[in-house]
Formats: C-alpha cells, sequence, structure tokens
C-alpha cells in the first residue's frame, strides 16, 4: 500500500511537472510572440511617425531657406545688378546668410559668377556655365534644390538651392545660389543625428539611391550600394515605398527600416535599427521566462500543484496586462509591487518598456508642438513685409478680394489709399539705401499710428508704395485718413535736399466704391486709386488726389 502511495504521488508530481512546464511554456511564448509582434508594429510605427515629423520639418527648413533667399532676390538694390562691387557689399551685409547656407553666390544668366559671399576672390572668375542646375532654373524661371553634386568652387560635397532675379521684362537676370555643406554640421544633420536608441540611425537619400546624409559622413555622395550587399528594403524605397517593414540589412542580419520621401524635393529620409537591439526586452524576457519555469517546474515536483500555481500568479498578471492592453488599445505599466525574483524581473522589464516608449510618444508631442509653431512663424513671415513690419503685397490683394466680395454682400462701401513717397530714388541716390530702408520703417511706423482702425489694413504694396484698405470707408472718410497720413510724414521732417520742399514728403491717390456684382470688381478700385495717385504726382507732389478728380480730369481731356 506504501508502495502505491508513493508511486501514485510520484505520478502525480510528473504530472504537475509536465503540466507546469507545458503551461508555462505554452503562456510564456504565446505571451512573447504577442509581445514581440505590438513592440515590431508599435516600433515601426514610432520609427515612421519620427521620419514624418523630421520630413516636415525638413521641407519647412528648405521653404525657410527658399524665403530667405526670395527676400534677398528682392532686397538686391537695381545699381548693385551687374556691378560686381556692389553685389559684393550687398551679400557681406546679410550676415545672417552664414545661419541658413554654408555660401551664397550671385550668378548672371552666362554663369559668371558675379559676387560670393565667402570668397570674394571668385567674383569675374568662376563660371556656372552648362551647370544643371542654372540651365534649369534659367529654363523654368523657378527655384530648385540640386542634386547633390561635389562643388568645383569649395571642393566639397553639397545641395545647392536656387532663386531666379528676374528683370523688368521677365527675363532672369541673374541668380542666387546658395550652398548646404554635406559634411559639416547643418540643418539636415540637426534632425538625422538625434539619437532613437543605443543603435538606431537616420540617413537621407536622394531618389536615385545618393547618400546625403549620414552618420559616417564618407558615405556622402556615395550610393548606397557602394560598401556592398544588398538592401532589399532600400530597393523597395527607391522604388516608392512609405511606411516601415522587417528586412535583412547589408550583413543579411534582420532589422527594422522606415521610409519616409519629403515633399519639397525628391529626398528620401530612412531609419535602420538592428532586429537584435529593438527585441532585446522580449530576448532578456524570453531568457527568465526560462529560468522561471524551471524553479516552477522543480517546485512543483517538490511543493505540489498549489505552490506552482502561487508562482506562476505574477507571469499570470502580466499575461492578463498584455491581453487588456490588446483590447484597450492603451498602454499602462503592470500595478502592483514588484517582486524580487525572476518574475520580478519580468515584470520590471515590460514596465521599463512601457515607460520608455511613453518618453518617447512625449518627445514626439512636443516635436509635433515645435513643428506646428514653426509653420505658424512660416505662414506668418509670408503674409508681412520683413522691411516694415506691415503686410505684403499678396495679403493687401487677398484681404481686397475679401472685403470686396463682403461690401457686395452688405451693400457698404470700400475705399483704397494709395501712397508714394516723392522723389524715392533720389532720396537713395543722396543718402544710400541703408537710410532709405530706415525711412520706409519710419513712414510705417507713422502711417500705423494716424488712428486707423483695428480693421484697416497697412500693406507695402511695392517698393516705396504703400496701400492702405479701408473697409465701410466713403470717399470722404478716405480722403480725411489719408490727409492724417500726409501731414504725419509732413512733420517726421525727414531732410531731403532733392525735393522741391526740401523735406521728404509723399503724393496719395484716393478711390472709393460701393461694389456691385457682376458689374465692378476690386481690380478696378486699386486700378483708380492708382491713377489718383500719378494724378497727384503730375500736379506737383506732397498732394492727394481722388477718384472724383480723376473723372474730372479726364472729362476735360475729352
Amino acid at each position: 500500500m506504501s508502495r502505491l502511495n508513493l508511486e501514485l504521488k510520484t505520478r502525480l508530481a510528473l504530472a504537475v511537472v509536465v503540466a507546469v512546464v507545458v503551461t508555462a511554456v505554452v503562456v510564456t511564448a504565446i505571451s512573447l510572440l504577442v509581445i514581440r509582434r505590438d513592440m515590431r508594429e508599435e516600433l515601426g510605427g514610432q520609427q515612421f511617425a519620427a521620419l514624418k515629423l523630421t520630413a516636415a520639418a525638413l521641407d519647412a527648413g528648405f521653404e525657410d531657406r527658399r524665403i530667405a533667399l526670395r527676400l534677398l532676390a528682392e532686397g538686391i538694390p537695381d545699381g548693385a545688378r551687374h556691378n560686381s562691387q556692389q553685389m559684393q557689399r550687398f551679400l557681406e551685409q546679410h550676415l545672417s546668410l552664414t545661419a541658413q547656407f554654408f555660401n551664397v553666390s550671385v550668378v548672371e544668366a552666362n554663369g559668371n559668377v558675379l559676387a560670393n559671399y565667402i570668397d570674394a576672390s571668385q567674383a569675374n572668375r568662376f563660371s556656372m556655365s552648362g551647370r544643371d542646375y542654372l540651365e534649369q532654373t534659367l529654363k523654368s524661371k523657378k527655384g530648385l534644390i540640386s542634386k547633390p553634386l561635389l562643388s568645383k568652387m569649395s571642393n566639397r560635397p553639397v545641395v545647392l538651392m536656387t532663386e531666379p532675379v528676374l528683370g523688368p521684362r521677365g527675363e532672369v537676370d541673374m541668380v542666387l545660389v546658395g550652398s548646404i555643406d554635406l559634411k559639416e554640421n547643418n540643418f539636415l544633420g540637426q534632425f538625422t543625428n538625434v539619437q532613437m536608441g543605443n543603435t538606431r540611425t537616420m540617413f537621407i537619400l536622394s531618389g536615385d539611391g545618393t547618400v546625403i546624409e549620414h552618420k559616417d559622413k564618407s558615405r556622402v555622395l556615395q550610393h548606397m550600394d557602394a560598401i556592398g550587399g544588398r538592401s532589399p528594403a532600400g530597393e523597395a524605397a527607391l522604388k516608392g515605398f512609405e511606411g516601415s517593414m522587417e528586412s535583412p540589412d547589408r550583413q543579411g542580419e534582420p532589422a527594422l527600416y522606415a521610409y519616409k520621401r519629403m515633399t519639397t524635393t525628391d529626398w528620401i529620409i530612412g531609419a535602420h535599427y538592428p532586429a537584435r537591439d529593438a527585441y532585446a526586452p522580449i530576448t532578456e524576457m524570453q531568457n527568465r521566462a526560462i529560468l522561471v519555469a524551471a524553479v516552477l517546474t522543480l517546485l512543483a515536483g517538490l511543493l505540489s500543484w498549489w505552490f506552482v500555481s502561487r508562482l506562476l500568479q505574477p507571469l499570470q498578471r502580466l499575461h492578463a496586462h498584455i491581453q487588456r492592453i490588446r483590447q484597450d488599445k492603451t498602454l499602462e505599466q503592470l500595478p502592483g509591487e514588484v517582486r524580487a525574483d525572476e518574475l520580478g524581473d519580468v515584470q520590471g522589464a515590460f514596465n521599463a518598456l512601457v515607460a520608455e516608449r511613453k518618453n518617447i510618444e512625449v518627445e514626439l508631442d512636443e516635436a509635433r508642438v515645435h513643428l506646428e509653431e514653426m509653420n505658424k512663424t512660416l505662414a506668418r513671415l509670408a503674409l508681412e513685409d520683413a522691411l516694415t513690419g506691415l503686410a505684403n503685397r499678396r495679403q493687401f490683394e487677398r484681404g481686397l478680394h475679401e472685403e470686396f466680395n463682403r461690401a457686395a454682400r452688405t451693400g457698404l462701401s470700400l475705399a483704397v489709399i494709395m501712397i508714394d513717397v516723392d522723389y524715392f530714388k533720389q532720396y537713395n541716390d543722396l543718402y544710400g539705401h541703408m537710410a532709405g530702408d530706415k525711412v520706409l520703417r519710419r513712414l510705417g511706423s507713422a502711417i500705423r499710428d494716424t488712428n486707423v482702425r483695428p480693421e484697416d489694413l497697412l500693406a507695402r504694396y511695392g517698393g516705396e508704395e504703400i496701400a492702405v484698405l479701408l473697409p465701410g470707408a466713403k470717399l470722404e472718410g478716405a480722403l480725411m485718413v489719408a490727409e492724417r497720413i500726409r501731414i504725419s510724414v509732413q512733420k517726421l521732417g525727414i531732410e531731403h535736399t532733392a525735393s522741391a520742399t526740401g523735406f521728404l514728403t509723399i503724393s496719395i491717390g484716393v478711390s472709393a466704391v460701393a461694389p456691385q456684382r457682376q458689374v465692378d470688381n476690386p481690380e478696378d478700385v486699386l486700378r483708380e486709386a492708382d491713377e489718383a495717385l500719378y494724378l497727384a504726382k503730375a500736379a506737383g507732389r506732397d498732394c492727394i488726389r481722388t477718384i472724383e478728380d480723376l473723372r474730372l480730369a479726364k472729362g476735360d481731356g475729352a
């Protein structure tokens, strides 16, 4: 009887051991597979989300530099065109260029370098004739971002941004060429050098596979296949793939890849994360789980099923928590006190993984908020004149159309005031362009201080012309505003020896209309204000002429 009981206990103990082993293996394997799958999806999603933010930030960086080149082109004085010395002085006044470009050159349409920011000796000695980026800019009359190339001027790997400077007849008179050095710290590396983990790296490729940015600067300007091996993920990216995938790297090791194309150019931003490092927490969890299973098996044979089930409770809680995470789609740490054993280490590793992911999500949220703030700043700068702080022509024309349509709907009036500085060219010739810029800023401030209404729009329309949009104003009211503006400028007492009065004055044209649909259009009221302005110029300047004066003059002429 005693022998029978001993054998039964042995068989029960063996059965418990087998059951515990099978249960532990199955539960652990399923849990690890679920975690691995979820981690692969989450890491891939995080990598791609980071690349999208990086691509958007780089696109914004290029747009910021495009705006800088355009503002530089718009500010070129007429006297500096095709004058190497004046153009060189003009470039050297813009110290902020070094924060955005390695170098800036002014190139004539025939390819001759007229001025060079960092090396004035290159002027009239170096030619860019025949370069693809120059020929394409001349042909399209639009700026572009070049392919990565080795600069013949500096013998450095660069990417070039061009901006055409148009002549009076719309032809390309000159081209601004800004270079970005690919081997120096620049705005590209500010994003790709951000650490995404101990071994995760980011890089940038061109559409043909040329390396533009990489932590290994020796690979810059080389094709991605130059180091040997084969990258199926990279080949898919060149064919148009965007997203994340798991694929062998050039050494044949599995890795997580993600790719995102930029919108301003055909560049591809990529990320590489070795799978052995990506799944290191799971491997550690798996090793610990095996150890736990062995311990539980030994204890199950010695201390019975009840004790074994007690030991499995932490693992069961972890499994149940993972299932809740999958079901609720909310990532939370496993609650409860961490036990000081192997299963407690599993819980700690899982909680550490959850905390790491949350930290990454916080960083991505902060990056998104920063990007949104940058976009808002760029949108504001796109509608503001950098010199005077007034609205620019684009915003004025958009506001004119909106207020014109509103006036047509409501039956109210709309007035436009066009202001031009008298003898401004002579002022620049006498006192210099920097003094002219200062005058424009003072005029903008003076006009803002003439008690204009919040709904009125003040804009620098072009050169020394300033336009004022007065929604709801009739001609009489607009004339009063114009006279206040004229007197406010007169009171500034700005010396101008080339003017008949000895001081700087302005001429003003005023028009107003109560627009009717299908009859009037906003261009007419703007044109009439401009014609009234020229009538004021013809009348001796420092005066105001209105649409009524214009109609009277045209009637007399008839």
